[in-house]
């Protein structure tokens, strides 16, 4: 008997092993994942060169484990960020998270506040890992905690230095989109030109939240570094400009550890 083995084995037993719901699911999640605007049911099935009646069933089932959300003013099915948050539990998190650590644990310890990272998950931010001050008392946002993607200085940082289809893409996905276009235009101009975000809290008084992102190898920002940087009234803290050129450098090492080609992005380039 002759003996079948590579890609040729790998196809016969596709051919052998037909799972006709997993493609039905797959074949919707994919179709999805490349339409931002989303797609009516109609529109899925045919895409899919399926009748409506043969994925009614999987698209349901798909809403109802989150991973498909029905946009109501469009009337069209839209991927969630379920999958964004499954591809975080990932090893490529972990290596983020490796890369990140050492730099944050060395510039908490430097400008004496906390400092911590986030990434995009459900529309939000979501932080990822957190280093406290050195000093016995300070301020720090703790691992797991979320804030809002358009509100927060890390989400508008997230949101500024991506390119603009899937900002629109982001932004499309939001539940509550409260902000104006005209206002988020207005800080991704800003942030864009300065290369940062640095703006007083709007929940604690004495805290201003300043955020550099952490560039990927397209030069989009994977995560957000952000120090809530505390005002203290004595002379031996560094102060607020020091700080965040010191956070820029850590975000700028922490981009080159995961591979960023920065001095190819030049909009992405630190402002430090």
């Amino acid at each position: 008997m002759t003996k079948v083995t590579g890609k040729a084995s790998f196809e016969k037993n596709l051919q052998r092993y037909p799972v006709p719901a997993l493609d039905k699911g797959l074949d919707v999640l994919e179709l999805l994942a490349g339409q931002p605007r989303g797609l009516s049911l109609s529109e899925l099935a045919s895409a899919a060169s399926r009748k409506v009646s043969e994925i009614f069933r999987m698209v349901d089932g798909l809403k109802r484990r989150g991973y498909i959300a029905h946009d109501l003013r469009s009337d069209k099915l839209v991927l969630t960020m379920r999958l964004f948050e499954l591809a975080h539990r990932y090893p490529p998190t972990g290596r983020l998270i490796a890369a990140a650590l050492p730099e944050m644990e060395a510039l908490a310890r430097e400008v004496g506040q906390s400092c911590h990272l986030a990434v995009h998950s459900g529309g939000e931010m979501l932080v990822i890992a957190q280093v406290d001050s050195p000093l016995q008392m300070g301020f720090a946002v703790h691992v797991g905690a979320r804030v809002g993607l358009l509100t927060s200085a890390s989400g508008r940082v997230f949101l500024t230095f991506q390119n603009a289809q899937e900002r629109q893409r982001i932004l499309a996905c939001l539940p509550d989109a409260s902000k104006p276009s005209t206002e988020i235009d207005t800080f991704v101009k800003r942030i864009d030109k300065k290369g940062y975000e640095s703006v007083p809290s709007d929940l604690i008084r004495g805290v201003t939240n300043m955020s550099y992102p952490v560039l990927d190898m397209s030069g989009r920002c994977a995560a957000a570094l952000t120090i809530p940087y505390l005002q203290w009234d004595a002379d031996n803290h560094a102060s607020k400009e020091a700080t965040r050129a010191r956070l820029g450098h850590a975000a700028q090492a922490v981009s080159s550890a995961i591979g960023s080609l920065q001095d190819q992005v030049p909009h992405a380039k630190m402002r430090a």
